[in-house]
């Protein structure tokens, strides 16, 4: 078995050394032709002439398109994020009820703060979508804790206790809206 294996190798590698010599030889005359051609070309001076790289580059007719068609589509799901979001909350009892200037004001300037402090490198929109996170949670904490500490919730008022927990649920709600849009925008 063996040995008609390696009559087998043998017979290939005279295979590829012909085939390799034929693709010199080729290679060499293909030298000469080119070689003949260049010595009976005149030489005549010819004018200089800019080189215009227009005609050498690569054209990508979809590459503009597609990133247009990318931008638009970014926008689309911001405009559909936003009108998701106002028409729930417009739906579950208005947006009297779902806006706190102090939460929003709280959570955007938390978010500001960290937004700032992104090291080289660091995407600031990324930074300020995660500080609307962390500003949201600090401002809920904030918010429970005021509310566990006051009268109210000492003399367990629950027609009193429970608008103030819905204030104080409002700014992870809105760190999370503004994650969501600032993900949209990387």
């Amino acid at each position: 078995m063996t040995a008609e294996l390696e009559y087998k190798l043998i017979e290939v590698r005279e295979r590829v050394d012909t085939l390799l010599a034929k693709q010199r030889a080729a290679r060499l005359e293909n030298n000469k032709i080119k070689h003949v051609k260049k010595k009976s070309v005149s030489k005549q001076p010819e004018s200089v002439k800019p080189l215009d790289l227009k005609n050498y580059q690569i054209k990508r007719i979809g590459q503009n398109s597609t990133k247009q068609r990318r931008i638009r589509m970014k926008f689309l799901g911001i405009v559909i994020i936003v009108g998701i979001f106002f028409g729930a909350l417009e739906m579950g009892g208005g947006l009297d009820k779902a806006i706190d200037l102090m939460s929003l004001i709280f959570v955007i300037g938390v978010a500001v703060g960290h937004a700032l402090g992104a090291k080289d490198g660091e995407n600031k929109i990324t930074r300020f979508g995660d500080g609307c996170v962390r500003g949201g949670w600090l401002a809920f904490l904030m918010g429970v804790s005021l509310i566990a500490g006051s009268d109210i919730a000492a003399a367990m008022d629950f027609g009193s206790l429970m608008p103030a927990m819905a204030v104080a649920l409002l700014p992870p709600l809105y760190g999370y809206f503004f994650k969501i849009i600032t993900m949209q925008l990387e």
